[in-house]
């Protein structure tokens, strides 16, 4: 029989092979928002190179990465039960960029975190799958559809430029999805995160944390099938070798290929990803990752606009055979990265850290614009090619002392990023090709004979961010602590035309404050207030807007946040208030992509957990969400909703793990969300919606090896219904889809 060994407190698996861990629930924020400060400045260069020097032996590293996240420095052993320790404490913890890892329980944000094999119970492709639980989060475009998935953390999207991380750095994600099989754990940070990570939109930031080295050697492989004919295979070994273990690899290797559910649907997909490590001495090790990937989707679809006064049509009545033969979607990008992590002492350690990542994004997908009550529609294609290079450097400082009887946990450090867009400047990135007219309700073949993708690709912009940080978690009792953090950025931001010159330049050089209050009504539970600014980078007309490319500066932003969050041994809880403004920035009636005033959200989120008993189990949540447009010069806009956030949206999901059948896992679960504004002056709506899943999972030996079988259905009932974001346009979402996978671990 497997192991089934769990922690009473936390419900997580303490086998020693297996990480199997109960979803982590979480707590959010308030914010606030304004318009862009531009003050320009220039010493934060050699006040960088001064830290990375100070900290030149650092990184948070494979093996001890673990170690760090609990807090415990030591040198990870090797035994069956340090193993065990470690998983639970990288489930309970959670990167938080400049405050470090900290326990999620002890942070004054909302935090959630889903570990690998999490990620396998949900049958997880994307971040979308992975939060589908969490009642914050709703999904905007599906990537069996769309060109990629996307979602939204109370009502605001992921900043796809600045909020998508790997190991704590930025990472181009602009319209693709991480292969989820070479991250350890996906975290995501609800909210404003402009002391902790920088520029952001105040949706809040993913953290895709990756597999390292395990101190025990490791092998797994798995099969797996999705409707109507996708098949997969994926090899996972990690393990230490050389004199005393000191060098550590982890391998994952992922090959994916046929149709879809989706009409005209086909996909291809490879990844390969190797993390090393080397434990030069005791306390300093070097690590450095690689990996690589490759995803085309044939039967994409950007989306649907519906021209002004058209109402739009239950989701069900359209036909499911909107795209066209030439209509395909493919992504490729490589990362590297580096770093050295050094434990000075018990209580202090240093870090700092190299990152490199490039994407390739090749696109030939429709626009749908529906111009009349009837349902027909003009099909323009768009294809191009576009370039994003991303480098990050990072150099951090932790450590703990104490004042009399007050403690003190302090970090401090440095970081340097750039961006660099590439963008086509083909006839179909501007204009696109017409494809010819067809109707929602019947599927029309429509093709052109002249769409060509070219690669002339020029420098559209490139932006640069130089930051200093410091924070301080003061402890003035055992129970009542305070955070005061503050990151001061020098911003630049360059747009260029075609011939090279230059189109727009902006500066910025904010500080950006963090304040939070946190008491511990006891070991397992925290009440805390917090205050946090925020900027991101400023909007971009699309190529669809008559102002195209027209850039505007950064917009600040503000949130407050009154929370409360505890895990307990047989339930958890997380309960949040808060308020968000910022600058807002959307496409007026006249098709005129404008930034002006503010959009405000306030809400409710509220989740939690409950063991019934030794046999069920019960999660689930529930987010009020009221928005508004503020101080906009546009009557038509002044005081609407916020397009793309829902009003309310519910979540729950049922395990059942009968005693009679331990081996055996069963699990309902269910979402419902709201009706949504499509565009900043409401005059459409989507309607609301709910989808259900059904899943389930056998653990069991065979020939003396651990072997897991999963299967589940997303979308039980086939429900169709239409997803919104940017203010514009609507995507439909993905059919009814079965998925199984077997694992054996040898």
């Amino acid at each position: 029989m497997p192991c089934r060994a769990k922690s009473r407190r936390t419900g997580v698996s303490l086998c020693p092979v297996k990480n199997n861990m109960q979803n982590q629930t979480i707590v959010r924020r308030p914010v606030l928002g304004r318009n862009s400060s531009r003050n320009p400045s220039s010493l934060l260069s050699a006040a960088l190179l001064a830290s990375v020097g100070l900290t030149l032996s650092t990184l948070s590293t494979s093996g001890w990465a673990q170690a760090a996240a609990t807090g415990d420095a030591a040198l990870p052993t090797v035994s069956v039960t340090a193993s065990r320790d470690t998983t639970v404490a990288a489930a309970d913890s959670v990167s938080a960029g400049a405050l470090g890892s900290r326990k999620q329980v002890d942070t004054p944000f909302s935090t959630h975190v889903v570990t690998s094999e999490e990620a396998q119970d949900l049958m997880a492709n994307t971040a979308n799958d992975l939060f589908k639980y969490d009642p914050a989060v709703s999904a905007i475009s599906d990537n069996a559809i769309s060109e990629n998935s996307m979602l939204t953390v109370r009502g605001l999207p992921i900043d796809t430029l600045n909020g998508i991380k790997v190991d704590g750095q930025s990472f181009p994600s602009w319209d693709t999805d991480l292969a989820l099989d070479q991250f350890e754990r996906v975290e995501l940070l609800k909210g404003l995160s402009g002391f902790m990570y920088g520029f952001g939109s105040p949706g809040g930031i993913v953290n895709y944390v990756l597999k390292r080295p395990t101190d025990d050697p490791y092998r797994s492989f798995s099969v797996g099938y999705q409707s109507a004919g996708v098949f997969s295979e994926k090899l996972d070994l990690g393990g230490r070798f050389g004199n005393d273990d000191r060098f550590g690899f982890r391998l994952n290797l992922v090959n994916e290929d046929g149709n879809t559910a989706e009409a005209n649907g086909h996909l291809r997909r490879k990844m390969a990803s190797l993390a090393m490590d080397f434990r030069i001495t005791p306390d300093l090790t070097w690590s450095a990752d690689a990996f690589y990937q490759k995803r085309k989707t044939n039967g994409t679809l950007f989306g649907l606009m519906f021209g002004s006064g058209l109402g739009i049509p239950d989701a069900s009545t359209i036909t499911h055979d909107l795209t066209q033969p030439q209509n395909f979607y493919q992504v490729e990008m490589a990362s590297f990265g580096t770093g050295l992590d050094y434990r000075l002492s018990e209580n202090w350690h240093a870090s700092v850290k190299y990152r490199f990542a490039k994407e390739n994004r090749t696109n030939s997908d429709s626009l749908l614009y529906v111009f009349n009550d009837a349902g027909d529609y003009s099909n323009t294609l768009y294809a191009a090619m576009t370039r994003y290079f991303y480098q990050n450097v990072d150099a951090m400082v932790q450590g703990k002392f104490n004042t009399g009887s007050v403690k003190h946990d302090i970090v401090f450090g440095a970081g340097y990023q750039s961006q660099m867009t590439e963008y086509d400047n083909s006839e179909g990135w501007n204009d696109g090709y017409p494809l010819g007219t067809g109707s929602l309700y019947g599927s029309t073949l429509l093709t052109n004979a002249e769409v060509n993708i070219g690669e002339n690709l020029y420098r559209q912009s490139r932006t640069t961010q130089t930051a200093l940080y410091a924070s301080d978690t003061v402890a003035f009792t055992s129970r009542l602590s305070a955070l005061l953090g503050v990151r001061y950025t020098q911003y630049r931001q360059h747009t260029y035309d075609t011939d090279g010159s230059a189109l727009a330049e902006y500066s910025a050089n904010p500080v950006t404050p963090t304040v939070a209050l946190m008491f511990k009504t006891d070991a397992y539970a925290t009440l805390y207030a917090s205050y946090v600014e925020s900027l991101k980078q400023g909007g971009s007309a699309s190529n669809t807007n008559v102002n195209f490319p027209a850039t505007y500066g950064p917009l600040r932003s503000k949130q407050y946040e009154v929370g409360f969050k505890t895990d307990r041994q047989k339930w958890g809880a997380s309960l949040a208030l808060f308020r968000v403004d910022q600058g807002y920035n959307y496409t007026n009636p006249e098709n005129i992509f404008v930034q002006d005033g503010t959009k405000r959200y306030e809400g409710l989120d509220t989740s939690g957990w409950l063991q019934l008993s030794s046999d069920w189990r019960v999660l689930g949540g529930v987010m009020w969400l009221n928005t508004k447009a503020v101080d906009i010069d546009d009557a038509t806009v002044e005081g609407k909703r916020i397009y793309g956030a829902p009003r309310f949206t519910a979540t729950g999901r049922i395990e059942y793990n009968p005693s009679y059948m331990r081996p055996l896992t069963l699990a309902f679960g269910a979402k419902y969300v709201s009706d949504m504004a499509v565009d900043a002056a409401n005059t459409q709506f989507v309607p609301a919606y709910v989808t259900y899943d059904l899943s389930g999972k056998y653990e069991t030996r065979i020939a003396g090896k651990d072997v897991t079988f999963r299967a589940g259905i997303n979308n039980l009932l086939n429900r169709r219904y239409w997803t919104t974001a940017w203010g514009y346009y609507v995507a439909p979402s993905p059919t009814r889809t079965a998925v199984a996978s077997a694992t054996l671990q040898f």
